[in-house]
């Protein structure tokens, strides 16, 4: 079983900065997790630690230039994800990007589980997540964000977040765009609604 985790250099640099606090030996790296109790808005909550070593079962993925621990019955909410670090004048702290769950919080470190459908549904859930982190970026630039909240029948839900939200017609215009670059990019998608906006 193998899993992929990426770090951006401002990520990768932070947890160097934990792994030499630490003091850690060889063998140390950073677990990836989440809390048992739940928690977060958006009802799971990521968690990172620094570990001397792996657990029995754990799977081990090498990311930059340390090794990163991820329990072997969590891979499938992991798998893929990017991992970054931002800092502002409110708050700091390491950010998630995940295309496996199925929602997000705006405070960073929470979200919802991945959903499990069944068949093509699976393959359709897993391309419209790939895709839409290519299109998150460029809303992003504009104070704006979306994401996969699952699929039915073709049609992709996602939640919308962002400034200037507030007209449906801006809503309607951005799940247009939103629609677009997903069926360009994946075609079994026949069409995009909005599950829910936040604003």
């Amino acid at each position: 079983m193998s899993i992929t985790i990426s770090f951006t250099e401002r990520a990768a640099g932070q947890v160097r900065a934990l792994l030499d606090r630490e003091g850690t030996t060889p063998g140390a790296g950073l677990r990836v997790g989440v809390d048992g109790d739940g928690g977060g808005c958006a009802g799971h909550r990521y968690r990172l630690a620094v570990e001397p070593a792996p657990r029995a079962g754990d799977v081990v993925t090498r990311a930059a230039d340390f090794d990163v621990f991820v329990a072997a019955d969590a891979v499938h909410q992991f798998d893929g994800m990017r991992i970054d670090y931002s800092e502002s004048l409110m708050s700091s702290g390491f950010t998630f990007y995940n295309p496996h769950a199925r929602g997000h919080c705006m405070c960073g470190p929470s979200f919802a589980p991945p959903v499990q459908p069944d068949g093509v549904e699976t393959s359709l859930l897993q391309k419209a997540n790939v895709a839409i982190q290519h299109i998150r970026p460029h809303l992003q630039l504009v104070g704006r964000d979306a994401s996969v909240v699952g699929v039915a029948d073709g049609v992709v839900s996602v939640r919308l977040t962002g400034a200037g939200l507030e007209r449906d017609a801006d809503v309607l215009e951005l799940v247009k765009t939103v629609e677009q670059q997903l069926k360009d990019a994946v075609p079994d998608v026949r069409r995009v609604i909005p599950a829910s906006v936040g604003r």
